[in-house]
């Protein structure tokens, strides 16, 4: 009895070390891959913007793998979009904004879907090029919107000018970090 006792506990150590092993081996350090996300050489931006960012949103810092990092990572590219369209939602009642509110409006409406694409093809290992690519077509809806409102001087256009270079900070942070999986 002591033997298969002990023989259970030595199995029983042998499983957990292996499962702790993988673990550790699927994650790089957070601090590593968030590293790699900022530095990726296709879309670099401002790196400390993107580290303070994925440095500060709990759920990258606390994803216990890659894939978690990566999602929480799409994810807060989302939630700024969605935030920029909500803005842009509220200046179609704005006199100065009136004749540009449809295209950016739109804009901001296909960055949104664009993420959330992303974000669910992250789920399919064989989709992960595509959701880089829905990820960096949204860089297109930016470049309509700067090219079309950028000159005005209206506090709401260089309102949206400004949520909208953010907007490629996350964009070069989702597509490094879809770049990581």
């Amino acid at each position: 009895m002591t033997s298969s006792s002990n023989c259970f506990f030595l199995i029983s150590l042998v499983v957990s070390l292996l499962f702790f092993l993988e673990s550790t081996l699927s994650m790089a350090s957070t601090k590593d891959v968030i590293d790699s996300i900022c530095n990726d050489s296709f879309l670099r931006h401002n790196k400390t913007f993107c580290v303070e960012t994925l440095t500060a949103y709990p759920p990258v810092v606390s994803a216990t793998n890659t894939v978690k990092l990566v999602k929480a990572a799409v994810d807060l590219g989302m939630i700024h979009a969605k935030k920029t369209a909500s803005f842009v939602a509220g200046l179609e009642k704005e006199p100065t904004f009136k004749k540009y509110f449809k295209m950016c409006n739109e804009s901001y409406i296909s960055i949104v879907g664009n993420f959330r694409s992303a974000r669910l093809e992250l789920d399919d290992s064989e989709s992960i090029d595509t959701a880089s690519s829905d990820i960096l077509v949204s860089l297109d809806n930016t470049q309509m919107v700067k090219d079309t409102i950028g000159k005005n001087t209206d506090k709401a256009s260089k309102r949206l000018i400004e949520m909208t270079l953010v907007m490629e900070e996350f964009i070069a942070i989702g597509f490094g970090a879809v770049n990581q999986i």
